[in-house]
């Protein structure tokens, strides 16, 4: 009896080992960084990063499911390129859009829908970036802002990690794309405070 037991005990175990082993490894997804890139050296005492998007954290939104968020790599580009190299004055990045949308698309549940693979799927995000100069009072002189977006769809029967791969190239895509127009807008408006 004890052997019967024991073999049931050992038999689940490995059951159970076996359904874990089945499961796909988790991808290692890059760090967003632009570090690579040459920092603006600002005229002024302090960087600010304040996100004023507050993320619903359910459906629709999936940000909270991403690996890495619009809001996130937002922050990363202003950790990365604004540095504050004056003596008063504050530079702000204020963060007011950073969602992710999971939209549902209408797909073919017919006969004729077994044979073929449709798009199951959209996303769509927007991200919306403001940099500001403030006085020492706190009190705004000068601000631009950037905005993007992007909307991707996917095909029935993607994998998890192919999901998250998606929505990490949304993020990337959307901070690279605040990038470019920050660097010029910051140049455009800002400049009398760039060093």
């Amino acid at each position: 009896m004890k052997r019967l037991r024991l073999a049931v005990v050992v038999l689940a175990a490995l059951a159970v080992t076996a359904c874990e082993n089945t499961k796909p490894p988790m991808q290692k997804l890059p760090e967003i960084s632009f570090s690579n890139l040459r920092p603006f050296s600002l005229d002024v005492g302090q960087l600010e990063i304040v996100s004023e998007y507050v993320a619903p954290g359910r459906s629709p939104n999936i940000e909270h499911q991403m690996p890495v968020s619009p809001e996130g790599a937002a922050q990363r580009w202003a950790q990365d390129r604004l540095r504050p190299m004056g003596k008063s004055g504050f530079a702000r990045v204020v963060i007011r859009d950073a969602k992710v949308v999971e939209v549902p698309l209408s797909i073919d549940k017919g006969i004729s829908g077994a044979f073929k693979k449709e798009q199951e799927m959209r996303y769509d995000a927007a991200l919306d970036v403001a940099v500001q100069i403030l006085d020492p009072r706190h009190m705004v002189i000068a601000e631009t802002v950037a905005r993007a977006t992007r909307s991707r769809t996917v095909a029935e029967g993607i994998t998890l990690n192919e999901r998250d791969r998606l929505l990490y190239d949304i993020s990337e895509g959307l901070a690279k794309d605040i990038d470019e127009q920050l660097s010029q807008l910051i140049r455009n408006y800002l400049g009398r405070w760039v060093l």
